[in-house]
């Protein structure tokens, strides 16, 4: 398995958010290391966001190095988009400190496709 701590963090967050209507897609590869929650429209999102603290102490230890992860939350159309970094990495570290924020992105329709 190539990615252990993201892959059992997604399985804990999946059982956290067990008896909702959501979809969580992921992409591990690439620059992004993203589980991306995606919410029915009719959702909150912010509140998912600022609760997302709460939740990830809640969830069960990680018997893996860390890994650095974005957890975001989107609707159905790709908008109201946030995310949270965790365990960030040093190149993280200087960025954030070079340009005081983290660069926004914006989810692009093709990204929220059911893969078959």
């Amino acid at each position: 398995m190539k990615h252990p701590y993201k892959a059992e963090l997604l399985v804990n967050l999946k059982m956290h958010y067990g008896e909702q209507s959501y979809r969580a897609i992921t992409f591990f590869d690439g620059r992004r290391d993203e589980i991306l929650f995606v919410l029915p429209t009719k959702e909150d999102i912010s509140t998912h966001y600022e609760t997302l603290p709460d939740v990830l102490s809640g969830l069960p230890e990680i018997n893996h190095p860390r890994e650095r992860t974005v957890i975001s939350f989107c609707d159905e159309n790709g908008d109201a988009y946030c995310s949270r970094l965790i365990n960030p990495n040093k190149q993280d570290e200087i960025n954030l400190a070079l340009i005081g924020y983290r660069p926004q992105r914006k989810v692009r329709p093709e990204e929220l496709q059911e893969l078959t």
